[in-house]
């Protein structure tokens, strides 16, 4: 899943200019800039400062944070613990980190009624497998999809500070729909709390920390789904995070008929929304509601929007 992940971070003292003034305009901030590769695709941090050398050593440290949350969450790190887990079915003594995430996870699934369910993997790598097979395929057998929906269920997932474990054999999580906002959270407290209070940070989910240094709410730009090139809504945040989640995203087969927002009820890919997105207060939360809503009716959103105030939901059909 190739996803745009770029930091935007606008110092102190940046206060009366935009982002394309900061990057062309002689003043004493100068941009200080990493790129690579992080969370499965190439990544890039650039931070306006009037102290380099600073901001040289902030980003160091955003920069390992990310490597080490991978090290636990990756599913693209053959040897991160996500992926010893799924091997052996039980992980022993998770760290903080694994028990925020799936107390998150509880509460995503929860909320969306169990249409967030990272217990999906097996779906994702049946699909995967036979359109690799098959590359020209347009249908998959139904016995397939059945038999991977058997190893699927987040009830059969049990956690404590002593261990993770399966209740059931060749299960496997995939992270994709949380960790990167729950990354994106780490890496805005990480800044926030190096003494940035303008800050954009987008690893895949955006999370804005303070106003914008103009005194108003951040623009962000949501895509059309169905014209690309197009923008469908402009969505302002202020100390909020957005998180969106498109089927156009990520597809199996060529006609885009199977991709990979697969719905953990029926085992088939299909969204009732050809994209979501949801503003919430932290990324983490954004970005796992992005994913499960995409399967709710129009009714239990606005219930869930009823419940949740602080919540804002834009749909495209």
């Amino acid at each position: 899943m190739q996803r745009r992940r770029f930091i935007k971070i606008l110092a102190s003292g940046a206060v009366g200019m935009n982002l394309s003034r900061m990057a062309s305009a002689t003043s004493r901030l100068q941009p200080v800039r990493w790129s690579g590769y992080t969370l499965g695709a190439k990544g890039s941090f650039t931070l306006y400062t009037d102290n380099p050398s600073a901001a040289r050593a902030v980003l160091r440290t955003c920069f390992a944070e990310i490597k080490r949350l991978e090290s636990l969450f990756s599913l693209y790190d053959h040897q991160s613990e996500l992926c010893q887990l799924n091997r052996q079915g039980y992980l022993k003594q998770p760290s903080q980190d694994w028990l925020s995430l799936l107390s998150s996870i509880n509460q995503a699934h929860a909320q969306t009624a169990g249409l967030f369910d990272p217990t999906i993997q097996p779906l994702w790598q049946t699909y995967s497998e036979h359109f690799r097979q098959h590359p020209n395929s347009t249908a998959i057998e139904s016995m397939k999809i059945q038999r991977a929906l058997a190893h699927t269920g987040w009830h059969a997932v049990n956690y404590d500070r002593r261990e993770i474990r399966f209740d059931h054999p060749k299960m496997a999580l995939t992270l994709n729909g949380i960790a990167q906002g729950a990354i994106t959270d780490r890496v805005s407290e990480l800044l926030k709390d190096a003494g940035y209070t303008n800050v954009l940070v987008e690893l895949g989910e955006t999370r804005a920390i303070g106003a914008h240094p103009e005194k108003r709410p951040w623009s962000i730009g949501i895509q059309d789904a169905r014209q690309p090139d197009q923008l469908d809504q402009i969505a302002e945040l202020d100390n909020q995070a957005l998180a969106t989640s498109g089927s156009y995203g990520s597809t199996f087969s060529q006609d885009g008929a199977y991709h990979h927002l697969i719905h953990p009820t029926t085992g088939l890919p299909g969204s009732t929304w050809k994209s979501l997105s949801v503003i919430a207060p932290t990324a983490t939360e954004a970005d796992a509601l992005s994913t499960g809503l995409s399967f709710a009716s129009k009714q239990a959103i606005q219930q869930l929007t009823q419940q949740r105030t602080d919540l804002t939901i834009f749909k495209q059909a």
